[in-house]
């Protein structure tokens, strides 16, 4: 009874690994910062017009500021083409008020202009907050990875943070996101081909006994 029990499971496991749809892997940004440290930035495509953009305080940085005078974004980032977008969703202390989708040059040590870029609640570490940052951009033309590109100074993103010593200051990603692979269709299909094999073996030594 346990071999028959055993089989049908590995027959089910394997028809319904050749249903599973593909995971579409994430985007990460992080490392090769100037100015203050560090931030990373993971993208997840939530389908063909979203993007959920998280930014996450790393190797010590403690807080998302608003330090120095002028444009002193506590995000900023750049799309190609600098496309009509919204922003929606955003995690608190933000509120969609903070977006501002028109570009800026930010203050800093030359990280040039920005397409779109989210103010810090607060001025000064007032309203310092240790984050995470999580919005979603919506582009009814589609957005992707690709679409996330340096500006003219060679950076991706901006942000201004307060580090472990709690000084304030810029930081800036010029890396390109990596992209982790995921299983294709066909290494799927080939996994369920496999526990159907699996499965026949179990089958024959349960007729055979």
């Amino acid at each position: 009874m346990r071999f028959r029990a055993l089989s049908r499971f590995l027959v089910a496991c394997a028809v319904g690994s050749l249903f599973i749809p593909v995971a579409k892997a994430d985007s990460l940004f992080t490392g090769s910062q100037t100015g203050k440290c560090c931030f990373d930035v993971n993208l997840h495509q939530v389908d063909t017009n979203n993007m959920e953009v998280t930014v996450s305080l790393t190797d010590g940085a403690q807080y998302f500021v608003s330090s120095g005078s002028g444009n002193h974004p506590g995000f900023a980032f750049n799309l190609s083409g600098d496309p009509t977008i919204s922003v929606t969703s955003i995690s608190s202390p933000w509120t969609l008020s903070s977006v501002n989708l028109s570009s800026v040059a930010t203050n800093g040590p030359g990280m040039g202009t920005f397409d779109y870029f989210i103010d810090n609640p607060g001025s000064g570490a007032s309203a310092h907050n240790d984050g995470p940052l999580v919005f979603n951009i919506f582009d009814a033309a589609g957005i992707s990875y690709s679409d996330f590109v340096a500006n003219a100074s060679g950076y991706y993103f901006v942000a201004d943070i307060m580090d472990a010593a709690g000084t304030t200051g810029t930081s800036g990603i010029n890396t390109p996101g990596s992209t982790p692979a995921v299983p294709e269709p066909s290494s799927l299909a080939l996994l369920g081909t496999g526990i159907l094999a699996a499965a026949g073996a179990v089958r024959r030594r349960v007729f055979q006994s």
